[in-house]
Formats: structure tokens, C-alpha cells, sequence
């Protein structure tokens, strides 16, 4: 019998997303007691830390998070009786922010985008006042949890949904700490050997690409490091933006009834981007290129004003074929100089993203 919140975590449902023929399996995650795929993490350490005497009642814990670690551990600690203390980037959004609140956690915040500030404080903190340090990024219980929960459950679930011989492509999950993709990926390998691991990291800070990290909008990933990622046990790095992962999230809430959050969505949008890019038949249904004849004879003007004359001639094809609503990817380049231009001038030739 389940008597506690906790006893909760975990056996989520999988649910399929079919666009356009591609089929997508997500694990609804949103549905573990505090929202996220976070809870499993966080039941795992300070399970760990009670079994081995690490906390008692009324110890106090500690960590750095943009978001949903902190949460979890936040709802955990008002569930067994431990004081919370939250460090985090005061960029992060003012609803996580009174969710720790509402949790009875202290937050403390520290400069946009600090990362390392973050974890460098929670350190200090939790070295002077003996405070319990979850040390989520560099955690292995972090991964354990995932390999011996959402790896099995996922391999179960698929062979129950679709069969005994049906292997699904590829794994596609976004990183923060990592915990999730190393910990799911080293359990569905020794299953299925010949199955693909894509990693997700915003465009705007994108790390394991080999960019500087920066602020963004997706919360949950994107956190400034590789932290426990195995970059040799991941098949490929694949970048979202904030802006398509927000508009993948709005398009999953209207079309499917799903209200997931911006990482999951950035994880969807990347699933589907690689199931176009792997199945053997692209098709390009229009293009606009600064080479073409009658653009390029325009070539002694400014790139700015060239931007702008592609993009009127895809809008114009667009509508042609009467297609109005697209998706804006600008990949790892900022949302400025030509790559605004080109959006505003597509948004005012009738396109919608």
C-alpha cells in the first residue's frame, strides 16, 4: 500500500504523438507527484541519505537548480520533516521560484545565468553549516535512478505497446545535469544495443556543441556544463531553440491536449526534427536561397536588405501552396541582425511562428 506522496514517483504512463507520420512515444513525466522527471532523482538521494544516516529529521538540505530538482526535493523535504534550502540564478521564472515558497523552502538567488555561482555557493554553505548537499550535477544515485527506473520502464512499456521485435530508433532526452539521458541510456543499451542516444541542449547555450553557454529560455536543460554526460555514449548533439520550443509546447497543449513544459517540448520538437532528417525520404516542399538567378542579381546591396528579399520570395511561395503556420528554427545564431530581419519580414508576408 502506498502511504506516502513519494511511494507515487515514477510508473508513468508512455504516451505516442503521431505528426505527419512520425510517431514519438514521450514518457509523461508531468504526471510523477511534483510535476517532473526530477522526482525520481530526488527520491533516490535522500532515500540514500536516510538509509545510510546521512539526514534526520529536521536536518537541513541544500541544493543549486534552475527549476524542477529543486522542486522535488523541496516537496520531499516538507513530506519527511527537513529544512530546504534552494540556490538559483534570479533569472529563472517567479513561478518555480514561489513553488519553493509554497514547498516552506529558503530561496536564495544569485546572478543571471551563474550557474557555477550557484553551485559554488551551495558548496560554502553546505561546508559551513553542515547542511546535507544533494549534489544533484555530479551525483551517480543521479543516473542510478533512471537506470533503474525510467530505463526499465520505457523498455517495458514499448514491448508491451508494440511487441517482443519492435525496437524503437533512438532515445531523445534534454540535459541539465545529465542523470536522465546517462542513467536511461545505459539500461535500454543493454536491451537494445543498436539504439541511438541524441542529446538536447538549447541553442542559445549550447555546450555540448562546443559553444560558450548563455541565458535562455528552457528551463530544465542547458545548465552551462556537461556535467555527467558521457559525450562517448551519445550518438548526436542536436540544438532547439527557446522561441521553436515554445511554440511546440503551445502546438502540443491545442493540438493534443497535452500541457507539458518547455524542456519536454524542446525534446518532442528535436524527436521529430531527427525522425524527418533519419527516415530516407526528405522532401523539401519549397526553398528561397540567396544564390537563385533572380536574387542573386540583387548581390551588391547590403545582406540585411538581401535577407529580406528571401525572405518575401519564401513567404510568397508559402502561400501559394497555402501554407501559413511554420516553425522558425535559427539553430545556435542569436535572434538578431539578419536572422530578425528574415523572421519579421515572414511574420509580415503572412506567416505564423
Amino acid at each position: 500500500m502506498k502511504t506516502k506522496l513519494s511511494d507515487n514517483v515514477g510508473n508513468t504512463p508512455l504516451i505516442p504523438i503521431t505528426i505527419g507520420g512520425y510517431t514519438v512515444w514521450g514518457k509523461a513525466e508531468f504526471m510523477n507527484p511534483s510535476g517532473s522527471v526530477k522526482d525520481r532523482m530526488a527520491t533516490f538521494i535522500i532515500n540514500n541519505a536516510e538509509k545510510n544516516g546521512l539526514i534526520i529529521k529536521g536536518s537541513t538540505l541544500c541544493e543549486a537548480t534552475s527549476g524542477n530538482s529543486g522542486i522535488a526535493l523541496a516537496m520531499l523535504a516538507a513530506e519527511r520533516g527537513y529544512k530546504m534550502v534552494i540556490i538559483m540564478p534570479s533569472n529563472m521564472s517567479e513561478e518555480r521560484k514561489n513553488m519553493f515558497r509554497y514547498y516552506g523552502a529558503e530561496l536564495i538567488e544569485v546572478d543571471d545565468g551563474n550557474f557555477d555561482g550557484a553551485i559554488e555557493l551551495r558548496n560554502k554553505l553546505c561546508e559551513v553549516n553542515k547542511w546535507f548537499n544533494c549534489n544533484q550535477f555530479h551525483n551517480p544515485l543521479n543516473i542510478q535512478a533512471h537506470y533503474q527506473t525510467t530505463g526499465p520502464e520505457f523498455y517495458n512499456q514499448y514491448k508491451e505497446l508494440k511487441g517482443e521485435k519492435s525496437i524503437p530508433a533512438v532515445f531523445v532526452a534534454g540535459t541539465g545535469t545529465g542523470g536522465t539521458l546517462m542513467g536511461t541510456d545505459k539500461f535500454l543499451k543493454e536491451m537494445w544495443p543498436n539504439i541511438k542516444t541524441v542529446a538536447i541542449e538549447p541553442a542559445e547555450s549550447a555546450v555540448m556543441s562546443g559553444f560558450e553557454p548563455g541565458l535562455h529560455g528552457i528551463q530544465g536543460i542547458g545548465d552551462g556544463s556537461k556535467f555527467l554526460v558521457d559525450m562517448e555514449k551519445v550518438s548526436e548533439v542536436r540544438v532547439v531553440s527557446t522561441e521553436c520550443a515554445k511554440a511546440c509546447a503551445r502546438h502540443l497543449a491545442k493540438r493534443y491536449g497535452l500541457f507539458v513544459g518547455i524542456s519536454a517540448a524542446a525534446n518532442v520538437f528535436a524527436s521529430f526534427q531527427w525522425l524527418r532528417d533519419n527516415d530516407g525520404k526528405n522532401i523539401t516542399i519549397l526553398s528561397a536561397s540567396s544564390v537563385e538567378k533572380d536574387i542573386k542579381s540583387n548581390s551588391k546591396i547590403n545582406k540585411i536588405e538581401l535577407s529580406k528579399i528571401v525572405a518575401e520570395k519564401l513567404a510568397k511561395k508559402a502561400n501559394e501552396k497555402n501554407i501559413k503556420k511554420i516553425f522558425f528554427d535559427r539553430g545556435v545564431y542569436k535572434y538578431h541582425g539578419r536572422i530578425k530581419i528574415f523572421a519579421e519580414t515572414l511574420r509580415k508576408n503572412g506567416m505564423e511562428f
